[in-house]
């Protein structure tokens, strides 16, 4: 009997067969498989966690200053607003030509040595302000944040020109893209700290284990059904799918929806099957660690959501290259910090 080949299945398996469609999976594999109890057994000090964490946490800080938006990007980038999916596609594979000369940030690059008082003063408060609402009392943090945010604005008028007025839309986005720094790395940090004091390393290990699951599935379900739905994403474009789509894509031009169900769909069995019990009603505690996976996975997306936006506007591939193969550590910590949050107020608060 002839075998009959449906829509698309053709494109699935000459993905499915193509190495370089999957040359980082073992990678991602290695990560879930061997990272996630290495740092529990790595964690069950609370120094070494506190050294881990804070270290990581100034490394984010170093690579946000390397993601300030530029001038050059912004010039070539003005489309970043919602676009269609055919657009962000077209997007994606022809990006503006004066931003591919800034898709790899070395750590420490010869702009981070010539960058003016003024920066090197607006990043010495965001760094002691986000430094201080990791150490501070959760209950003091909003506080924290509000100083050093009020702090940040207040910067331009330390210099004594005070001449910034001819480059007021650069300060403006400086300002605000540490602004936004100290709520998104700084607040994820210090709840990745409080999992940590409070919950120790199985629920620190549980946290990690899911969001870096989800992202793996997310991964393997973009690739496997991504070009099986190729050519129809005009048909859902006026819809509320395509709508999401459509953000997802003028965000991150890589993203799909396939990958989107992919991660909530790993998300709630990585939790089901991480070996933690007792923490929530004994009654249902498959159903409410299954819903724990789905609050974690949509967290997640939202904080790699909320990077990618950050290294679009500012013309970057990666945050950094110090990991190899992974990118910077935000890179790494963007899902976990949005995440971390929702784990602690769900599971340990």
């Amino acid at each position: 009997m002839a075998s009959v080949s449906r829509p698309g299945s053709s494109h699935v398996s000459r993905l499915a067969n193509s190495p370089s469609a999957w040359k980082d999976l073992p990678r991602r594999l290695f990560t879930v498989s061997i990272g996630v109890p290495s740092l529990i057994l790595l964690l069950r000090s609370h120094l070494a966690s506190w050294l881990f964490f804070e270290g990581a946490h100034l490394i984010c800080l170093i690579e946000w200053k390397s993601l300030v938006p530029s001038s050059d990007a912004n010039d070539g980038t003005k489309s970043y607003v919602y676009l269609s999916t055919s657009s962000a596609s077209q997007h994606a594979a022809n990006p503006p030509q004066n931003t591919r000369q800034n898709t790899r940030t070395n750590l420490f690059d010869d702009n981070w040595l010539s960058i003016s008082d003024l920066e090197r003063c607006q990043f010495f408060v965001f760094s002691v302000f986000s430094l201080a609402i990791t150490i501070s009392p959760s209950s003091a943090i909003s506080m924290v944040a509000m100083f050093g945010g009020i702090t940040l604005r207040f910067t331009p008028y330390f210099s004594p020109r005070k001449d910034f007025h001819s480059q007021s839309m650069n300060a403006l986005q400086t300002i605000q893209h540490y602004q936004f720094g100290l709520i998104y790395i700084s607040f994820g940090f210090h709840f990745l700290l409080k999992i940590c004091a409070d919950g120790g390393p199985i629920h620190i290990g549980c946290l990690l284990f899911v969001v870096w699951m989800s992202d793996t599935g997310a991964l393997i379900a973009g690739r496997l059904l991504k070009h099986c739905f190729e050519g129809k994403e005009h048909i859902t474009q006026h819809t509320y799918s395509g709508f999401l789509l459509s953000f997802l894509k003028s965000i991150s031009p890589g993203k799909t929806m396939q990958g989107l169900c992919g991660a909530l769909i790993t998300g709630p069995i990585s939790a089901v099957v991480y070996p933690i019990d007792g923490f929530l009603d004994s009654t249902n505690n498959i159903i409410q660690k299954a819903f724990l996976g789905l609050l974690l996975s949509v967290a997640g997306i939202v904080g790699d959501l909320a990077e990618s936006s950050v290294k679009r506007m500012s013309g970057k591939k990666d945050s950094s290259e110090i990991l190899p193969g992974h990118g910077g550590v935000v890179d790494r910590f963007d899902s976990l910090l949005t995440a971390g949050i929702v784990y602690y107020y769900w599971v340990l608060a």
